[in-house]
């Protein structure tokens, strides 16, 4: 009788056994669910960073609420670098840390899509970051503090890219070529230039195909997104030296800190948003920057004498502000056998021009249509004039601040104009 009851319950339990191995065969959702419930532990990576990396990336993830291509999807499990998860960030072995030890050193989320409340939390969580590109997304709240993210990488470029300096900030990239990180997925943004991260070992042996200029580099490129707020007071200790904020709701005055970015900052976007208060001298002590762009905002004041410093400057863009006074000889002298190709100050309040600069407006270099200087065709009413220049104004002199150019001024040299693509910073805004 024993004998019976042992063998109707093995009969039992391997019945019971094998319908649950059916429902399993069934139903194949069961083990991918089981899997979505799995979280990586620190011993599933590589090493810690990019563990953190990781819990920085989720927490992103889970504030994001719109994700049209499905980007996100790939953002799980321990595979940070590998070639098909993940997309969008890009790791490298960090020079001077000894190891390969890698981390995550690029995100490029260009094109996307994504909506999320908030950048704060996530770029400025990725302590090894050098570049960040994340155009034509929908991302509010203010921009993070950027000053803890002290690494820079290099930049270089390719075989077939055109150039002009070696060893300074002015280089023209025109083309497209291919990165790699130790052999692990390409970091590539081909935005009529390729950013290139360099690896000196992976690198050897391509001779002549390498430029010899390389500058130590780092972009934060966030056009057409739904940024709001004022700029960090202390973005002038990021070291950026690509920025590009054009298209977004941003409010308040340009820091004075940004004066600090005068060895770093090559190229500057900040047009069509709402940055208001005077225009800060220590613009002007940008000295190694080839692009500023600060139209279409509600800027106000005189320049700044600094901006006569403004010796590496290729295209200056004031346009559509509320800037009044003279327009300094000393800013138009800059285009007299040196970098400056174009001068846009239209839409203003300017009242005056000196020779200089009315020999710049003949040969098209200066743009001050929409102004309200006397005997120059295509300027406001004199009605509309009038109303402005009688309110009171609060910002100092155009000499009132500055006192001398920074020793890291850059010699003149011959003008060339270029095509607003070649640019690292007007290349992202056609992306």
């Amino acid at each position: 009788m024993g004998n019976h009851y042992t063998l109707l319950f093995a009969k039992c339990l391997f019945t019971l056994t094998i319908s649950y191995l059916g429902m399993v065969v069934a139903d194949p959702t069961q083990e991918s669910q089981h899997s979505l419930l799995y979280h990586p532990q620190p011993q599933d990576f590589p090493n810690g960073r990019l563990y953190r990396a990781y819990l920085v990336i989720q927490r992103f993830k889970n504030t994001i609420t719109s994700d049209p291509k499905n980007v996100t999807a790939t953002w799980t499990g321990g595979d940070i670098c590998g070639d098909s998860a993940y997309k969008g960030f890009y790791c490298r072995a960090l020079p001077g840390r000894g190891g390969n030890e890698l981390t995550v050193t690029e995100v490029i989320l260009n094109g996307f899509g994504l909506r999320a409340p908030k950048l704060e939390g996530f770029v400025d969580k990725l302590p090894d970051l050098a570049f960040f590109h994340a155009a034509s997304n929908y991302f509010g709240g203010d921009i993070p503090c950027l000053d803890g993210l002290g690494y820079l990488y290099k930049l270089n470029v390719a075989q077939d890219m055109q150039y002009r300096t070696t060893d300074g900030p002015n280089i023209d990239f025109i083309g497209s070529g291919s990165a790699g990180t130790n052999g692990r997925k390409c970091a590539q943004a081909t935005l009529k230039f390729s950013f290139h991260i360099k690896t000196p070992d992976f690198m050897k042996g391509w001779g002549k195909g390498i430029i010899p200029g390389v500058t130590d580099s780092k972009a934060l490129l966030l056009n057409y997104n739904n940024l709001a707020g004022q700029l960090p007071a202390n973005i002038g200790f990021s070291k950026l030296s690509y920025l590009a904020l054009a298209n977004n709701k941003l409010t308040g005055p340009i820091p004075s800190s940004i004066s600090n970015l005068q060895d770093s900052l090559f190229e500057v976007l900040l047009l069509k948003n709402q940055l208001s208060g005077c225009l800060p001298h220590e613009l002007g002590m940008l000295t190694k920057a080839a692009v500023i762009d600060a139209s279409m905002n509600q800027l106000t004041g005189p320049i700044p004498s600094s901006f006569s410093c403004l010796t590496s400057v290729e295209q200056l863009n004031l346009a559509g502000n509320r800037l009044y006074g003279d327009i300094p000889d000393a800013l138009c002298k800059l285009a007299g056998g040196g970098h400056l190709a174009n001068l846009t100050l239209s839409g203003n309040y300017f009242t005056s021009v000196g020779p200089a600069c009315s020999s710049l407006i003949k040969d098209g270099v200066l743009n001050v249509k929409n102004n309200c200087i006397p005997g120059l065709a295509n300027q406001r009413q004199p009605a509309e004039c009038a109303a402005f220049l009688s309110q009171p104004k609060t910002c100092r002199a155009a000499s009132a601040t500055h006192s001398a150019c920074p020793d890291a001024a850059a010699a003149p040299a011959s003008r060339v104009a270029k095509d607003y693509s070649s640019y690292v910073t007007y290349a992202t805004l056609h992306q």
